[in-house]
């Protein structure tokens, strides 16, 4: 073990955050503003994965526009989504929410399947920037692609809800739907908003997954379990949070996978032990709300 491989192993797991964190800010957006657990989340991801994998194999569209159209269309298709499905789920009971959430996901997955087979596909797109190279350590161009847009993704979300009147809405909806209804603030129309800016993320985030990983039917699957993770590591809502919890989560896994015996074989493990972890000492996450009773 030297300085330079702790050193790659550093900034390519910073890297991966960047693609966490892109897919777990959509996510604790919806979820901390509307409380509906969305686990087809990971399915927007997968669609906007493919979408941007199709425009670039298919039509030679640059992954940088193929990102910013799969952000749009999986945005529209957030708002389709809720106004046909979600907008009724809301008014039943979290049980009800719960199942038709992963009904959606499950549906989203199979669609895929047929569509597309269940083939796992590389994009072999170009370094979109140079790799950072220095005293040993190589960092690929499109890692640094993936940590960078992660991050602006984040910066965006955050501005959105602090200094933006219809984040000022959601924050207000989250904290008391009725009392924002009673205000004069149209809450499912904010409630879909949420929908929407979180659907852009996950096809931003696909965009990302396509660029380093494979795109696979069910590769939104694999990542929103992390993402969940992070979320609640981070505190429900709090998208610095999940930033946070992203870096942790990454690094975490890529010191494990790269400096312990059969590492890479645990998966999910560092992701559980360490949610496991936070729990049992912080219940509401490392920078969530204590929920008052």
């Amino acid at each position: 073990m030297t300085w330079a491989s702790i050193a790659q192993a550093v900034l390519l797991s910073l890297s991966i955050a960047g693609l966490y964190a892109a897919i777990a800010a959509g996510l604790t957006l919806t979820v901390g503003v509307t409380r509906i657990i969305n686990f087809a989340h990971g399915e927007f991801v997968m669609l906007g994965a493919f979408l941007t994998y199709a425009l670039f194999t298919l039509y030679g569209i640059s992954p940088w526009l193929g990102m910013v159209i799969s952000g749009a269309v999986m945005g529209l298709f957030s708002a389709l989504v809720y106004r046909m499905f979600l907008e009724r789920v809301l008014r039943q009971d979290e049980h009800n929410q719960l199942l038709a959430t992963l009904g959606l996901s499950i549906l989203l997955v199979n669609i895929a399947i047929i569509m597309w087979s269940p083939d796992p596909r590389v994009m072999q797109a170009p370094q979109l920037l140079p790799a950072l190279q220095f005293a040993g350590v190589t960092v690929p161009g499109n890692n640094l692609v993936v940590a960078g847009v992660g991050g602006l993704l984040f910066l965006m979300l955050q501005y959105i809800m602090r200094h933006t009147r219809y984040g000022r809405q959601m924050r207000f909806a989250s904290d008391d739907a009725e009392l924002a209804r009673h205000s004069g603030i149209d809450v499912d129309r904010i409630f879909e908003l949420s929908f929407v800016i979180g659907g852009f993320a996950a096809g931003v985030a696909g965009g990302l997954v396509a660029l380093i990983l494979y795109v696979h039917p069910s590769v939104g699957l694999d990542l929103v379990i992390r993402a969940f993770a992070i979320i609640t590591l981070g505190g429900l809502g709090n998208i610095p949070g999940a930033l946070i919890g992203a870096a942790i989560l990454a690094l975490a896994e890529g010191m494990t996978s790269t400096f312990v015996p059969h590492g890479g074989s645990f998966g999910f493990g560092v992701a559980f032990l360490l949610l496991l972890l936070v729990l049992v000492v912080r219940p509401n996450g490392l920078f969530g709300k204590q929920v008052q009773s």
